[in-house]
């Protein structure tokens, strides 16, 4: 069978050279994920200087709050936002904080409450003008709120206590940073008209920034009905909707699911019917509809947008709820279509509560720290901003492909049937590990065979133990184009077996519209083939001349080795924490049997924070870290 683009598809639309979109029906109308080429490039200049600046949560939390190990969960860092940086969002939605589904993708809101916001928001006709944020850019330990019997625990309510003075409160370093944060989103986004708080946290944090900009707004009022606020001449209105966790009848009671969707339903029909009165002024997206007032909402999840994320990551983030699981702290696994949360086992197409025996090979890690890091840097972000130096650091990231490269680049994957060759991962998850390094004006092509996983989460070519041993002798040539053999895992089939599938007659072809478009913005003077299927073929691309007028030398490498060198963070998208690619293979694929005798899942994969990373100390506060320490302290909690 052909590869389907996304998971939830009802209809393929083809358009040019077999380059996969999808519309999706439901009760609102048509709606698009997009095209698998459309990405995020990331946040421009000043952005990246804003999320530089982040405080140090760690620390800060554990001298406000207290008590026993962390609030904040941190192997896996923070993520920032979700959808337009770029100016032109009508909705800005705020949340509480993300959970793992945001870690892989380094994006807010790409879990299941993220898919249950998105069919929110296209029900009042919004598909690509809005952006998410959260009250916290880390995942917490434990609820924002209490329930039942830890309302009577006197620890518990003051710790508590203490957790809401950190969210909430203008003495707050967090809510300061978060306040930076929307104060620029404002600044930028003339068109802003709604704010939408989801869940005690997001709705608490959108009425303190209601009352930040001037208004009079509180959570009870975001919950019963709606606040308005005139900022520079412009008027928003802010609302609140429960978070969908709290369709729980542990933490709400036997009808919470029902009184959830009631709620949903009143706030959308309230938001529509403002919009029809004129009230709110706000423009329905390209491709979006917006239902009538008097129009029921339906509650349930829809896919996230392709656009939404950055390229090469994996399609099973933010198709249909949530795709992954913690694996103790410092791990996450990710689950396909056909896979089960906590890999529970799938019988007649339910995941039924029988775990299925999943084994993983951890990867040891090799080395510590980079030296490339600042003093000051940690090992789960992206570089820090202190002085106006670091904004070369925090520029310094791969956007991604442009829109013609992108496409061949999709086409070459959705115009194979992989799995007709053998290929056994699973295809709800797409192609990974296209490229890395510089798609214009470099002068070597790297064709490289794939030597490990990690390219499945870090979203590039080669980022694992064999791609950091040959990093030193790419450093020194300068200006590279890595391209992998395929864009799919093969690495539990036998070598005879990988190499017909990447010698397929399909494969080369899609292969070579990729190096063919590629010879036009690049002077490539040498191939260096990584690999032992790789030799073959970039012995081929030289003598066809596909990447050059001239027959260029290859220089053979089999399987690098040596001293590793970190990845350079030029090659990686934005907001990749600083210990991917870097401490040899960071990634795994399950297997079911015992270590002697391994079938390989093609529905798991589990990516793991090194062992240096892990125990890093949270570090010291900054003087104005210690001055909001200092307000805390004022405020007798």
């Amino acid at each position: 069978m052909r590869v389907p683009s996304l998971l939830m598809a009802a209809v393929l639309v083809l358009v040019g050279c077999s380059q996969i979109g999808s519309i999706f029906r439901g009760p609102a109308g048509k709606y698009d994920r997009g095209y698998p080429s459309e990405h995020d490039s990331g946040p421009d200049s000043e952005w990246a200087k804003l999320f530089g600046e982040t405080p140090n949560y760690r620390a800060y939390g554990q001298a406000v709050i207290g008590g026993r190990g962390e609030k904040f969960r941190w192997k896996f860092g923070p993520m920032w936002y979700r959808g337009r940086l770029d100016g032109t969002s009508q909705v800005l939605v705020i949340g509480q904080e993300g959970a793992q589904d945001e870690n892989v993708t380094n994006r807010a809101f790409t879990g299941s409450t993220g898919t249950k916001m998105q069919q929110f928001l296209n029900h009042m006709g919004i598909n690509k003008t809005y952006t998410f944020m959260n009250t916290f850019i880390y995942t917490i330990t434990g609820q924002y709120s209490l329930f039942g019997e830890d309302r009577e625990n006197p620890a518990k309510v003051k710790s508590q206590k203490r957790l809401l003075w950190l969210a909430q409160d203008d003495g707050s370093i967090v809510v300061e940073h978060r306040h930076r944060l929307f104060d620029h989103f404002f600044k930028e986004n003339q068109k802003l008209a709604v704010v939408v708080g989801v869940g005690t946290a997001g709705k608490d944090s959108a009425a303190t920034l209601a009352r930040h900009w001037g208004g009079k707004c509180y959570n009870s009022n975001l919950s019963r009905s709606f606040c308005k606020v005139v900022k520079g001449g412009r008027t928003i209105h802010f609302f609140g909707v429960p978070h969908p966790g709290a369709a729980s009848a542990r933490n709400g009671g036997s009808d919470a699911a029902s009184r959830l969707q009631t709620t949903f339903n009143n706030k959308a029909q309230l938001i529509t019917k403002m919009l029809e009165e004129g009230k709110i002024k706000m423009k329905v997206d390209k491709y979006a509809r917006r239902q009538l007032s008097s129009k029921k909402y339906y509650y349930g999840n829809f896919p996230v947008p392709h656009r939404d994320f950055p390229f090469g990551y994996n399609w099973r983030m933010g198709a249909s709820g949530t795709s992954s699981n913690r694996r103790g702290s410092h791990t996450i696994q990710v689950f396909s279509s056909n896979g089960c949360y906590n890999n529970s086992k799938r019988v007649d197409g339910r995941c039924i509560e029988s775990v299925d025996n999943i084994k993983y090979d951890d990867p040891a890690t090799i080395g510590g720290r980079p030296s490339e890091m600042a003093s000051y840097d940690v090992p789960y972000e992206s570089p820090k901003y202190r002085t106006s130096s670091d904004q070369k650091r925090v520029d310094d990231f791969d956007k991604g492909p442009g829109k013609d490269i992108a496409r061949k680049f999709q086409d070459w994957f959705s115009d194979v049937d992989w799995e007709d060759l053998g290929v056994t991962q699973h295809m709800s998850f797409g192609p990974n590990g296209f490229y890395r390094g510089q798609l214009e004006a470099a002068e070597t092509l790297v064709i490289a065979d794939q030597f490990s996983h990690d390219d499945f989460f870090s979203g590039r070519a080669l980022t694992g133990r064999a791609g950091q041993a040959l990093q030193a002798q790419l450093n020194k040539l300068g200006t590279y184009t890595i391209i992998r053999t395929v864009p799919v895992d093969t690495l539990d089939l036998s070598s005879s077996a990988r190499s017909e599938v990447a010698n397929n007659s399909d494969v080369e072809k899609g292969r070579n519209k990729v190096l063919s478009l590629l010879k036009g913005s690049n002077s490539y003077k040498k191939i260096i083939a990584v690999g032992k299927i790789a030799k073959g073929i970039a012995e081929k691309i030289a003598a066809a001349k596909v990447v050059s007028d001239q027959t260029l030398n290859v220089e053979y490498i089999e399987n690098p080795s040596g001293s590793l060198s970190i990845i350079p963070r030029a090659d990686l998208p934005a907001h990749t924490r600083w210990w991917m690619g870097t401490s040899g293979d960071r990634a795994a694929r399950g297997y079911r049997g015992s270590s002697n005798n391994k079938v390989y899942s093609g529905d798991y994969y589990k990516v793991y924070a090194p062992r240096w990373a892990t125990k890093t100390k949270a570090g010291s506060l900054t003087p104005d870290e210690r001055t909001s320490v200092n307000n805390f302290k004022k405020s007798g909690l």
